[in-house]
């Protein structure tokens, strides 16, 4: 996966701000995709060959990627315009594997995540 640009321009396309939320959310396009009812090819399409999304499409990719229609239009920063470092997006995956696994399993993993953090911390101090 390509880390998102660090820093919009001005000039950026549409597609390219579709792409650079889409990645700080940790979004696939064919996640991005089932969460506003369009294809992963369409996603691709808006994304990368430049069409420009209806009105009513807009709205739906500004709530499902979390920020202002302003932000996805490029007229305004918004409060994820510092965006994650590509380590973030792929820690809030794993999370999301994490929360798909048996409670079972997830509790013993977490168990071990709590108990090298409390070493960590321990150390440290």
């Amino acid at each position: 996966m390509a880390p998102p640009p660090s820093a919009p321009s001005s000039r950026e396309p549409i597609g390219g701000r579709i792409r650079r939320f889409r990645l700080a959310k940790g979004l696939t396009q064919t996640e991005l995709g089932r969460r506003i009812d369009l294809s992963k090819r369409m996603v691709a399409y808006y994304e990368i060959q430049g069409g420009v999304p209806s009105t009513t499409l807009l709205i739906r990719l500004a709530e499902a990627l979390g920020v202002s229609l302003a932000a996805l239009a490029g007229k305004k920063e918004s409060a994820d315009a510092g965006l994650p470092a590509p380590e973030s997006v792929r820690l809030w995956r794993r999370f999301k594997r994490l929360a798909e696994l048996p409670p079972h399993d997830r509790k013993a993993i977490l168990k071990m995540i709590d108990a090298m953090a409390d070493s960590a911390r321990r150390k440290a101090s």
